[in-house]
């Protein structure tokens, strides 16, 4: 990192009073180290004039973190009060010292790769972990062909089907049986959820692959994006999914690498 940023915007977990005391506690901090801090969620502050944004929470407040720095393209970090905290290294103890690094530009930045989709309408959305094509009717199958680079591949009969970044292979992808991926790597992964076909498996395509997903079925499919809804298509509307224009960078202490990040927050070390 190079550019020491000035205003800060912090986007913090609401309803619990330990988030409010590390909230307090940072613009403290940062403050008192040259910093300007504002609410990145207050709609009267010009998110522009922000050249950070600093989730405080879990992994889900991180990803709200990202979505706004996706969106005016500056860095993000993570302060970590949930559960897991795969992705939100920096703990509360350590906010004085990535304070101080941050400052004296000393932290490392890892630039993760985003998903956009397509909408029938033309409208592009974009997401950091993840798209999801689920069934409307629970308790019905839907059937979705897939093109790749306008070649047929596959029609899946199951629940849905997901299409991770890298970084979002730890999130929704993994719970339906996708991989654990580096986000290091630049790949799109695609997990069937709960498939009834012999095509069952997780695919990984590059990130200049072109996916069409096409509802083969009278069943409406419902797209997602990071766990919000983007839309709803009918029988023969079709979502293009391909890897985001743009990244989102993401400040690091260094502190977690990757085998240790998984092996830490996901138990390994007990299993």
């Amino acid at each position: 990192m190079n550019e020491v940023p000035t205003n800060i915007g912090t986007v913090a977990l609401e309803g619990r009073e330990d988030v409010a005391d590390v909230v307090t506690h940072f613009a403290a901090a940062a403050q008192a180290r040259g910093f300007s801090t504002c609410d990145a969620l207050d709609g009267e502050v010009p998110r522009e004039g922000l050249d950070l944004i600093v989730g405080i929470g879990g992994d889900g407040t991180l990803m709200r973190a990202a979505h706004i720095a996706h969106e005016i393209e500056v860095p993000v970090i993570g302060v970590n009060l949930g559960t897991v905290g795969y992705l939100t290294e920096v703990e509360p103890e350590n906010v004085d010292e990535m304070l101080r690094r941050l400052a004296a530009g000393d932290l490392g930045t890892h630039a993760r790769m985003t998903v956009a989709a397509e909408l029938p309408d033309g409208s592009v959305l974009h997401g950091i972990n993840d798209v999801a094509m689920e069934k409307v009717i629970s308790q019905r199958l839907v059937q979705i062909s897939v093109e790749v680079n306008d070649e047929f591949f596959t029609t899946f009969r199951s629940d849905g089907l997901i299409i991770a970044t890298p970084l979002g292979s730890t999130a929704y992808s993994l719970s339906a049986g996708g991989p654990i991926v580096d986000p290091d790597l630049d790949v799109l992964i695609m997990t069937p959820v709960a498939p009834h076909s012999l095509m069952n498996r997780p695919t990984i395509f590059t990130p200049g692959a072109r996916l069409r997903f096409t509802v083969a079925t009278e069943r409406q499919v419902r797209v997602n994006l990071d766990g919000h809804v983007g839309g709803v298509l009918e029988e023969g509307e079709s979502v293009v999914v391909r890897a985001g224009e743009r990244g989102v960078d993401f400040l690091t202490m260094g502190i977690h690498p990757f085998p240790q990040a998984v092996r830490h927050q996901f138990g390994l070390d007990h299993a």
